[in-house]
Formats: structure tokens, C-alpha cells, sequence
């Protein structure tokens, strides 16, 4: 879409990219805080930070190499990143309830 405007389309390949990266960087958290019960609330902190730090850096870098071209990354990024967050209840679904604890409906 983005060479059909005239906008550079490695540009919003980048971005696209980056939400791939989070994406992959989320789902390697999740399963480390799921083997590590003891440490898990470090752990997805510390992923939360990692993940929102590669993608600014990732769009630091394309403004600093190329500055017309930031906002293709920033707008394809964005874009893809809130497809992600309406598909991202699908790939996570709900955990199971342990026996004898209420479920909210």
C-alpha cells in the first residue's frame, strides 16, 4: 500500500516488522513466566520493557538513517500493532481456573 502512495516500502516493511518483533518477544515471555512461577511478575516486567525499547530504538534507528521515511515506519507500525492487539485474545486465551475458584462471566 505504501509504494501505491508514493511512500517507501521497505519503510512500512520495517514496521510491520517491528510488531512481528514484539509480537515474538511477547510470546517468549509468556513462556518463560509460564515456567518460572516463582519469578514471573519480573519477568514480564522486565519483557515489557525489552519489547517497547527494541521497537523505539527500532524507529530511532529509520529516523535517524532516513527521516522522510519515519513516518511509513511509524504509521505501518502502528497499524500492524493494533491488528496485533485484536487478534492477540486469540492467541493468548483465558488460563483455565484452578478447582474451587469463581470465574467472572
Amino acid at each position: 500500500m505504501a509504494a501505491f502512495v508514493g511512500q517507501p516500502a521497505w519503510a512500512a516493511l520495517a514496521g510491520a516488522g517491528l510488531a512481528l518483533v514484539y509480537w515474538g518477544l511477547e510470546a517468549l515471555t509468556w513462556r518463560r513466566a509460564r515456567d518460572r512461577q516463582d519469578l514471573a511478575l519480573g519477568v514480564a516486567l522486565s519483557g515489557m520493557g525489552i519489547r517497547i525499547a527494541v521497537v523505539l530504538v527500532g524507529l530511532v534507528v529509520i529516523g535517524v538513517l532516513d527521516r522522510p521515511s519515519f513516518p511509513t515506519a511509524a504509521l505501518s507500525f502502528l497499524v500492524a500493532f493494533t491488528l496485533y492487539i485484536f487478534v492477540r485474545p486469540f492467541t493468548y486465551p483465558t488460563a483455565s481456573t484452578p478447582a474451587g475458584q469463581a470465574r467472572l462471566q
